[in-house]
Parts: structure tokens; sequence; C-alpha cells
């Protein structure tokens, strides 16, 4: 008895055996195919290195038209800092550049090799160059990718900490536009030609950016004029606007900025001789706008212009002015004996002081 289920143990211990050898064999069979097709010119990096034996040319590639095209493609990666004082982003960014070079391609195919990789600065290439950066850290070797027909890739990842000229005019409800900008720099510029990459040129969907709303991409190439080369240059701009999220500025700076002013409103309410404590309303929620105010420029940069949170804070500060002078002017008025006046420019206030507050809004930030 007992070596019968020993038997019929092993047996079932052998078949389970077999099948999880035939599962796994499965598993490995259908992986193999995908992995075999992912080898195209994703996996440049593994190529192998040119070596060519003869010399590379390192004049411009013969082209059909008169100038050489650089098609020229950008996926913004990510966002990771906005820098408001020092006008910058900082961002990490994917660019490639590609080239038809015919020379190239009858080097390689005497090599019969499908693609391999050179040094960038070992080949002619278009010289990319970011414009207006203060970092700039490169993920990857100067390495290109050479295939067959000729076509010449650089890809490359940049860590970038990029100079941005922000208006804040419409502060705290404004829209910024981050730029990259990408300059060709070789020895013909005007003779080399950007081309936008429109499949490449993208945004991620994930972005680590916070309080702010990411649009779309749009890009622009052109001929630049260009100081130094005293001649164009080729030019390409990839551009995002982005929007800031201004629920955080309402609820915590400009509604308890909105409800001291109201209080305001309050003081018209107090007879006139009561002067002690409506010129005690009047100067506290002055000296709270002032102190407000005073905080502002350590999270703006110095700009020669007013933004509508200065507009709103000038113009708030101006009505405390006018309820404090009409504190004094009724006051003055009611010792002369002249009560009834008083108490008609202060009626007269407390209808018009709500008014001037929303005018005082919808000029500033609408």
């Amino acid at each position: 008895m007992n070596s019968q289920f020993k038997s019929k143990f092993f047996s079932r211990g052998k078949r389970s055996l077999l099948l999880l050898c035939l599962v796994l064999f499965l598993m490995v069979f259908s992986i193999q195919p995908v992995q075999g097709s992912s080898l195209t010119e994703s996996s440049f990096m593994n190529a192998p290195d040119c070596n060519f034996t003869t010399s590379v040319p390192q004049t411009r590639p013969p082209s059909e038209g008169e100038t050489t095209k650089v098609s020229i493609g950008i996926h913004l990666i990510d966002i990771l800092h906005l820098d408001e004082i020092r006008e910058s982003f900082e961002t990490i960014f994917f660019m490639q550049l590609r080239w038809q070079d015919p020379r190239l391609a009858k080097k390689l195919q005497n090599r019969s090799i499908p693609f391999c990789n050179i040094k960038l600065d070992d080949i002619w290439n278009p010289e990319p160059y970011v414009y207006q950066h203060r970092k700039l850290i490169r993920e990857f070797d100067k390495i290109i990718s050479v295939n067959s027909q000729g076509t010449v890739t650089y890809r490359q990842i940049f860590d970038a900490e990029l100079i941005s000229h922000l208006d804040f005019t419409k502060y705290p409800f404004d829209t910024q536009h981050l730029m990259i900008k990408i300059f060709s720099l070789p020895n013909e510029p005007e003779k080399v030609e950007f081309v936008e990459d429109r499949e490449l040129n993208s945004v991620s969907e994930e972005l680590s950016f916070v309080g702010w709303s990411v649009g779309e991409a749009k890009t622009q190439t052109k001929f630049f004029p260009s100081d130094i080369f005293q001649k164009p240059v080729p030019f390409f701009l990839f551009e995002v606007e982005i929007k800031r999220q201004s629920g955080f500025f309402v609820w915590k700076a400009i509604f308890p900025l909105l409800i001291l002013v109201s209080v305001v409103d309050l003081v018209f309410w107090v007879e006139a001789s009561q002067i002690v404590p409506r010129v005690s309303v009047s100067t506290i929620t002055l000296l709270s706008v002032i102190a407000y105010q005073l905080s502002l420029p350590s999270r703006l940069p110095r700009v020669p212009y007013l933004t509508a949170e200065d507009t709103f804070l000038i113009g708030s500060m101006l009505l405390i002015v006018l309820a404090l002078t009409e504190t004094i002017v009724t006051h003055r008025l009611n010792q002369m004996e002249q009560k009834s006046l008083a108490l008609s420019i202060d009626i007269w206030l407390r209808c018009i002081f709500p008014i001037l507050i929303i005018g005082l809004v919808g000029f500033a930030f609408l």
C-alpha cells in the first residue's frame, strides 16, 4: 500500500515538472520574437563602432538642394522647477537630430553591417547649441548612429536650467511661455536648414510640475540673425505655455485682503463723533495691507511694472486712505454742528464703498 502511494506521488510529481518545463519553454519562445524585433534603431547605443578604414569627410554632405536639411525634434520629459526670482526653469528634455550623408552610406555598405556608432565630432554635424542656459548636463556621450541608407541620427537627453523671460503683469492669474531654443552653428550656417519632426515634438503626460497647468508644445523653425556670425543661423524654437493655478493665491492672499478692505466699510456705520474707533479700524487695516505688500518682493523679481496684485494692493490702500480722510472730514463737520451733512456723506459711502471695491477687483484682475 505504501509502495503504491509512493509510485502515484512520484508519477504526479513528474507530470507537474514536465508541465512546468513546457510552460517555461512556451514563455521563452513567445518572448524571443519580441526581443528580436526590438533590435532596431532604438538599440543604437549598443551598436558597434564604425571604425571606417578611410578618413571621414568633415565637410557638409552633398544634397539635392542648396541646403542640408536637418530634422529636429524635442520631447519635454519633465519640468522640475520654475524660479520666478531668477526668471529661469529647470527641465529635462530629449532631443533628436537627423540628416542624410550618402558618403557614410557607401562606407557602411562596404562593411556589410546595418548601422554603427561614431563620435559626433568625428564627422560633419550641424553643431546644435542650446541657447540661454545657466546649466546644461548631457546624460549620454556625444555619439551618433549611422545606418546603411546614410541616415545620421543624434540623440541626447539634457538636464538644463534655461533662462525664460517671464511676464508678471497678470500675476497671480498669469500665463507664461517656457522656451527651448536650439541654434545650429556649423561653418556654413546659411546652408543648413532645420525641419520640424512633428511626430517627436511633444510634452510628457506625466510631469512633476506643481502649481501650473501645462499646455501643448508649439514649434517654429526659421533663420535668426546673429551678431557673432554676422549672418542668419538656423534656429529651432520649442515653446510650452503654462498657466498658474491661482486657487492657492485667491484663498490665501487675495480673499483675506478683500475681507480686510471690506471691513473698512463698517467705519461709515459708526457715528461721526466716535473718531477713535473709526480711525483705529482704518489705521490697522492700512498697516496690515502695507505689511502684506512688503512681503511680495521675496516672491517675485523686481520688475519695472505693476502686476495685477500690485494694482489691487495700491487701490486697496487708496480706498482705506479715502475712508480715513472721510472720517476726519465728517468728524470736523460734526464739531461744526453740521451733523446732517456728515450723516449724508456716511450714508452715501456705505453704498458707494462696496461698489468701489468691486470695481477695483475688476480693474486689477480682469
